[in-house]
């Protein structure tokens, strides 16, 4: 662990700089001034709204690093003051420790199409963004031009929303997966120790459904895309899987309903029962999601299936006549290289997906990953930078384009997450969930709730399900009135 001592700005300021940090220093923390530190920090202010230096010094190593004001339009001042400190404490790091880690300069959060996304809205050229990502942000050119092209394929599906101004869409979570992959953090439930909750938790699930869509109707709300999402959905076996379809297609859709989108993570969870059950229900979108294509890796990251199993998944999907397909690959898994994700990403091209999204594995405090650290052995930055590009090289191959992207913290390599598609056949839903642009109603266990001031278009609350099974039961109905209350006071 190394300690870290902060002066020039307070302790709970230097939470900004915190994930910058761990790009140089992967345990550094920022700690009180009677803890002893390894590595000094200082940050220097002569005046507001002037050069802001920085000095980071390790006793071998100093570095210094500094940020001019600039112009950036629509940023608030305390949000300028953060960024000229980020920026000069990741020039004073660079300094001392050498090259900065992965290409992304201070973009440390989630969205960062987000200020593509501000600047395109305010009428700044293209140019103009591309020179201010790179100067303010110092985000390398390669990423800056990726942020472009996936904003600029974002506008033309926001038109869509726009020319639907009461539209929404709706998540619905189904917690519950064959087994608990190595690497996940999201609410999932093995089936094998749950399976008792599953007929309590899909009759509440059921009761939200009525409730959210009712109130929709009466709202005069239309719903423009549904992603029913997990854990695993296929789990249920296939005339659970239609009773939900059912009520979805009765209670939420209409002739505005131009995607639906089924989870089918697991292949080994298909089979062609529930490929009939989606396609008499019209599902228009299914994700079927190897992670690799090598069969060692499969075992070893929990996942109890084969690559052939995968193959008939597709198989299946195209027989039944769902329009897109998605598969989902992660790069950076325990003892794979660049030459196993190219061996992945030749066997994903001849099943010939519509969208492909490429992860690169976060080590995520509540996965069992994180807890098994000790065990594993993770590729190099180097080598899972190279893994992107070959990936970046296939689905160029593939024509499939980028059209959402995002990030997580404690990424390998510090890379990226991006979803790719052929043009026309991108995801509604991951857009519209990622930028935050329209309303989404998240149902059932774990499912988070986003809403969408319309007459601003900014985030206004967040909220989420409770994640446990039993206390999403217990609060249903407290849960189904906020949701009510809000569509109708809004």
């Amino acid at each position: 662990m190394s300690n870290v001592h902060l002066h020039g700005l307070p302790l709970d300021q230097g939470l900004v700089l915190q994930e910058i940090l761990w790009l140089f220093l992967p345990d550094g923390r920022f700690v009180s001034p009677e803890q002893p530190a390894q590595v000094v920090v200082t940050v220097q202010e002569e005046n507001p709204g002037e050069t802001i230096m920085v000095t980071v010094a390790d006793g071998t190593h100093i570095g210094t690093g500094s940020a001019e004001p600039g112009q950036v339009h629509d940023e608030q001042k305390d949000n300028h003051r953060r960024r000229l400190i980020k920026l000069a404490f990741l020039r004073a790091l660079v300094q001392c420790y050498g090259a900065v880690p992965g290409e992304w300069g201070i973009l440390t959060g989630v969205r960062p199409t987000k200020i593509v996304h501000r600047a395109l809205d305010q009428g700044q050229s293209v140019e103009t963004i591309d020179r201010l990502l790179q100067e303010a942000y110092a985000v390398a050119p390669a990423k800056a031009d990726l942020l472009l092209q996936v904003a600029q394929r974002q506008r033309l599906l926001f038109a869509k929303s726009t020319a639907q101004p009461q539209a929404v869409g709706i998540y619905i979570a189904i917690p519950f997966c064959p087994t608990r992959c190595l690497y996940c953090s999201f609410p999932g439930y093995d089936l094998s120790k749950h399976h008792r909750w599953v007929e309590p938790v899909l009759a509440g699930l059921e009761r939200e459904i009525a409730a959210v869509g009712a109130a929709l109707a009466r709202t005069g709300r239309t719903v423009q895309h549904i992603y029913i999402g997990g854990g695993t959905p296929t789990v249920l076996t296939s005339e659970q899987l239609a009773r939900l379809l059912g009520q979805v297609n009765e209670a939420l859709r209409s002739e505005a309903t131009v995607e639906v989108t089924v989870e089918a993570g697991r292949p080994d969870t298909l089979d062609e029962a529930k490929m009939a059950v989606m396609q008499a229900h019209q599902v228009t979108r299914v994700s079927i999601n190897p992670q690799t294509m090598e069969e060692t890796t499969l075992q070893r990251i929990g996942r109890h299936h084969t690559a052939e199993q995968i193959k008939q998944a597709v198989a299946m999907v195209r027989q039944a006549g769902i329009p897109v397909l998605n598969m989902d690959v992660i790069l950076g898994l325990p003892g794979e290289t660049a030459a196993t994700v190219a061996f992945t990403m030749a066997e994903i091209a001849k099943l010939r997906p519509e969208n492909i999204t490429v992860h690169t594995l976060a080590i995520k405090r509540a996965s069992r990953l994180t807890m098994e650290k000790a065990e594993w052995h993770f590729p190099e930055a180097d080598e899972v930078t190279a893994m992107a590009r070959v990936c970046q090289d296939a689905v160029a191959s593939m024509q499939l384009e980028p059209y959402y992207l995002y990030r997580q913290k404690r990424m390998l390599g510090n890379l990226e997450n991006v979803g790719y598609a052929l043009p026309g056949q991108e995801c509604l839903y991951n857009v519209m969930m990622m930028e935050e642009r329209q309303t989404i109603w998240g149902l059932g266990v774990g499912a988070a709730s986003k809403w969408i001031d319309p007459s601003s278009g900014e985030l206004t609350e967040n909220r989420y399900n409770p994640k446990d099974p039993l206390e999403y039961i217990k609060r249903l109905d407290e849960m189904i009135q906020r949701k009510v209350a809000q569509m109708e006071e809004a």
